[in-house]
């Protein structure tokens, strides 16, 4: 009882509405938490959303393109699934070709206020997503969006950032001061589907209490891993206070219906700038390989 008071209100009551931006362990040790002082409050940036009671049925059609790790693949540290690893000069060659076709990159709150309110999107709107929070995503990807002038969402996994190749509490900041959204990717990026009730909680919940003590207010975005969810999961996920979460299931259509199951587009490791041309003008569907996410 003593543990679920102090889950809420560190929450502050965040339910059903949220914040904008500018555009598993069940005990973790205090070492494994994101490296942040005490909560000092929301950035002037910040705002307040909500879900209205009874929404009506709308969608919006957005490419929303998933990424993992940009980085030269044979110098990893550690291995990753080699399709999860897109080269620098690759991605610096597919986000040059996106602005170049006058596509542009949209936030988290720009998605939610078109399907919410009916705000205007860009002509060639795309979402740029990337999972599970890489030192890569600093050093290899900031760059790049900033000389695009390009936004993006970066799903973090919250107890990971101590480990080398991880980003660290300090480098989530950053992204965030340059005008990232960040989302939540769970603790520790297990398949939600096979934990109980607590340790479902502690993943979901955990993730959002993790990034509210490092940035000072809630997060709304959140990133199934392994893309798995069933409809308990979708409950968490939901209860924790996020508005919009994203899956690996292929497509390009963002509903009211389903805010927490909206698909995205993988771009793998054998992507080129033509290909991901063709997968945020509709002439290629993808879903994520098996196990990614």
């Amino acid at each position: 009882m003593a543990t679920t008071l102090v889950l809420l209100a560190l929450l502050g009551g965040c339910g059903s509405s949220g914040s904008g931006h500018r555009t598993a362990a069940t005990s973790p040790q205090a070492k494994t938490s994101p490296s942040a002082g005490p909560d000092k409050g929301p950035p002037s940036s910040f705002r307040r959303l909500s879900t209205p009671t009874h929404p009506p049925a709308h969608s919006v059609e957005v490419p929303i393109l998933t990424y993992h790790r940009v980085h030269e693949f044979a110098t990893e540290q550690t291995k990753s699934i080699p399709d999860l690893t897109v080269e620098p000069s690759t991605f610096a060659a597919e986000m040059a070709a996106l602005d170049r076709a006058n596509y542009r990159t949209i936030s988290q709150t720009q998605l939610f206020e078109a399907m919410y309110r009916g705000a205007a999107l860009p002509r060639r709107p795309v979402l740029l997503t990337f999972d599970d929070g890489y030192v890569d995503h600093v050093k290899q990807v900031l760059p790049v969006l900033e000389r695009h002038h390009m936004v993006a969402t970066f799903y973090v996994i919250t107890r990971r950032t101590h480990e080398p190749g991880f980003l660290t509490g300090a480098q989530i900041r950053t992204l965030e001061a340059a005008g990232m959204d960040i989302g939540a990717h769970t603790r520790t990026h297990p398949s939600l589907t096979a934990l109980s009730p607590s340790a479902l909680r502690d993943e979901v919940t955990g993730s959002q209490l993790d990034l509210r003590r490092l940035l000072g207010h809630p997060v709304y975005w959140f990133a199934y891993p392994y893309g798995v969810f069933n409809q308990a999961v979708e409950a968490a996920v939901k209860h924790a206070g996020f508005l919009l979460a994203t899956t690996t299931q292929g497509g390009t259509r963002a509903s009211t219906l389903a805010p927490l199951t909206i698909p995205r587009l993988h771009v793998g490791r054998g992507a080129t700038a033509a290909t991901v041309l063709g997968l945020v003008r509709g002439s290629i569907g993808s879903a994520a390989p098996p196990g990614s996410g």
